[in-house]
């Protein structure tokens, strides 16, 4: 498990009902600019590379039980959808990854999708007053808009607001929301859907009695000071953080031993569930090579295109920070001739599977070297 992925694990949040009540006077401002950029996403995204796996086709796209990503806005304040639209739909890509990952890939998300299997992400605003808290914003969406109202759906949202300082995501009963204000968007938005999709009962083996699991490293697995927690590390590899159910046998598995609690409880059992697809097992992808032959002259950065390898172009000042010249490129060329000489420029490769490491574009030379 990377360093960052273990810092937002620390944080993600409970299930509403478990959620604490939090006084208004000590929340933070919810008019306020969430903190979180589409960069800053992006930065937590590359930690889960090697996790990802592209969504499938699922019958028509539309019919039966699906879940249903939706990109939360205020009204009144600008929607970033835009921005952010990358980083969402790779981070679908990682939920997805998580799933198959976990069953050997013969168990996958039922988005709503479509007919090129890219799921379809809805776009709402909502006031301000309503933005941080799910259960508030459930309740609006479904007062106000009847298509929030269908019992086939999960609703999975990314709310670009502020919120409680307690958590980063809320998920039950077929609804979750992570927000820009916190860890929110990327990771937790599978850990939230879990929780949307019924996990985790109380009585499983290692619930720690407020939505989670003590058994060390997984998805649902952290010390939410729940009064049954333990210090139990059976998962340690680092990839354990991007699989679900440790041990299998609190809230996943396509088939738990028998005489087992899951076995017993088929009803907690998540791979069970109507918005999962059974699917066939397919070979899934790993990260992609680094970009080679990356040159920089006096207008562009040019580099050896792989086939189907997309490639993200940035540019990072002295501060650190990043700014994109183009994502998901895959002619090998992109425009400098505004990018000041002493500016450096990178390239990352990226699939189905995640990202390459960033290799530094040198200027009039046929080399590149890695950048950190």
């Amino acid at each position: 498990m990377g360093a960052l992925a273990a810092g937002a694990a620390a944080i993600v949040g409970f299930s509403v009902p478990a959620a604490p009540a939090v006084p208004e006077s000590t929340v933070q401002n919810f008019a306020a600019t969430p903190r979180q950029s589409p960069v800053d996403a992006d930065y937590y995204l590359a930690d889960a590379s090697g996790h990802w796996a592209a969504p499938r086709c699922v019958g028509d796209g539309r019919s039966g039980p699906r879940v249903q990503p939706v990109f939360v806005h205020r009204k009144g304040s600008s929607n970033r959808y835009q921005q952010f639209r990358t980083v969402l739909q790779r981070s679908l890509s990682l939920t997805t990854g998580i799933f198959e990952r976990s069953s050997g890939a013969r168990r996958t998300v039922r988005w709503v999708h479509d007919t090129s299997c890219r799921p379809v992400i809805w776009q709402v605003g909502v006031p301000a007053a309503v933005s941080h808290n799910l259960v508030d914003l459930r309740a609006y969406l479904k007062d106000t808009q009847p298509r929030f109202r269908d019992p086939d759906r999960v609703y999975s949202l990314w709310v670009d607001a502020t919120t409680s300082p307690e958590w980063s995501g809320l998920g039950d009963d077929r609804w979750s929301a992570t927000w820009s204000s916190s860890w929110g968007f990327v990771w937790v938005d599978a850990h939230e859907l879990v929780h949307a999709l019924g996990a985790l009962r109380p009585d499983a083996p290692h619930a720690t009695g407020k939505g989670h699991c003590y058994d060390a490293y997984d998805v649902m697995c952290y010390r939410d000071s729940g009064p049954a927690w333990r210090n139990v590390i059976a998962c340690p590899a680092p990839s354990a953080q991007y699989r679900l159910d440790c041990g299998d046998d609190d809230y996943f598995a396509l088939k738990p031993r028998k005489g087992s609690w899951l076995a017993k409880n088929p009803g907690a059992n998540v791979a069970r569930s109507r918005f999962l697809a059974r699917v066939a097992s397919r070979v899934l992808p790993t990260e992609p090579p680094p970009a080679t032959g990356v040159v920089r002259d006096a207008d562009s950065v040019d580099w050896q295109v792989q086939p189907g390898v997309r490639y993200d172009v940035g540019v990072t000042d002295g501060d650190g920070s990043v700014a994109w010249l183009t994502q998901d490129n895959v002619t090998g060329s992109v425009s400098t001739w505004e990018v000041p000489t002493t500016s450096r420029v990178f390239v990352r490769a990226v699939n189905d599977a995640g990202y390459s490491q960033r290799i530094r574009a040198r200027t009039s030379v046929v080399s590149a070297t890695t950048s950190g």
